[in-house]
């Protein structure tokens, strides 16, 4: 089941275009795959907050046993994986260097993990009086690349080798290591212990994890025009049914067919960063500093402002505005709004 769908976005970079366009092919394939599946649930583009660290997730997979980080990569040309896990690809017949897109889901997935872990009381119930733990469910990653990349697997660790799918593959990966029981393999059924949610479980927890406030409040209202396609408010905890307390219901497992109600308004149009001295587009980390916000590139130090030209109407009266760890695009023209993510 879809419960979270990847929002349209644009931007004036053809690289970054290159990663949206293939975050929605990701999405389209998982929605393919598993729109009508009660036992796996699908978010895309999901940000979580916890410690004073965020993450961006692509896609997250919440399934019976567990948890799924799907990062998705667009790369053209050919990508190398050597026997350390070390990524290379090139451009232009060039080779360089590239961060692992797996590393990075690996740091997503951690922080996912802290996060349930300690708020295990609002997003699972207890059995039979004894509070139930999520530290000993599957917590598991994939890199999804682009189908017309050429992925040289041949010198990479057997394990991480398996990680590294193309996008038209991935459900075909995510499905063997979900690994679901047929329902006539009774023996298997019985010798798998693996902790299990309830599909009332799994829905809880996808309810805390898209309820939670990560986006800038704007101002004043948005026109319709622009609400429809950029930005939309989240409503505040505590003013309706979506933010009720969870309230474990033992006596069932039957969830709703229709997932969408349940599930809080879509928040703000996301917005990728891209490094102007190197074009790295994966690796950057928001700051602010002496003359305004900034984003700082891992791979060759360089600073880049925020402040842009807005990518829904090109105007060039836009500002910048951070709340806590969040930092924001708003244009003042068309007032469209849009969340500057974690790459």
């Amino acid at each position: 089941m879809i419960v979270k769908d990847k929002p349209q976005t644009s931007s004036a970079s053809l690289k970054l275009d290159a990663g949206i366009k293939q975050e929605h092919d990701v999405a389209f394939y998982l929605r393919r795959a598993y729109k009508d599946r009660e036992n796996v649930l699908v978010l895309n583009d999901l940000r979580i907050a916890h410690n004073g660290e965020t993450a961006q997730i692509d896609h997250l997979i919440v399934y019976t046993y567990g948890f799924i980080v799907v990062e998705s990569k667009s790369i053209r040309g050919e990508v190398k994986v050597n026997e350390y896990g070390e990524w290379s690809r090139s451009y232009k017949r060039q080779w360089s260097g590239m961060p692992s897109p797996l590393k990075q889901a690996e740091l997503q997935i951690t922080l996912l993990k802290q996060y349930l872990c300690a708020n295990t009381e609002k997003v699972i119930g207890k059995f039979l009086g004894i509070q139930q733990g999520l530290g000993a469910r599957c917590y598991d990653v994939f890199s999804a690349i682009s189908s017309d990349a050429i992925i040289d697997r041949s010198k990479a660790p057997k394990d991480l080798a398996a990680k590294l799918v193309k996008s038209e593959f991935i459900s075909d990966a995510l499905d063997k290591k979900m690994n679901f029981k047929k329902f006539y393999n009774l023996v298997g059924k019985v010798y798998d212990t693996r902790p299990r949610f309830s599909d009332n479980e799994m829905l809880h927890i996808c309810r805390f994890l898209m309820a939670e406030p990560t986006v800038v409040e704007i101002p004043s209202p948005l026109p319709i025009s622009t609400m429809a396609t950029t930005s939309f408010a989240a409503t505040p905890a505590g003013k309706d049914e979506h933010h009720a307390p969870y309230c474990p219901d033992t006596s069932t497992n039957s969830v709703p067919k229709d997932y969408s109600k349940y599930m809080p308004p879509a928040k703000a149009a996301s917005l990728a960063m891209q490094c102007k001295h190197c074009g790295a587009c994966s690796g950057l980390t928001a700051q602010s500093g002496r003359y305004g916000y900034y984003a700082q590139c891992g791979s060759c130090g360089g600073n880049t402002p925020l402040k842009r030209a807005c990518p829904a109407c090109s105007s060039s009266q836009t500002k910048v505005s951070k709340a806590k760890n969040t930092y924001c695009l708003q244009c003042t023209g068309c007032r469209a709004s849009f969340v500057y993510k974690d790459c």
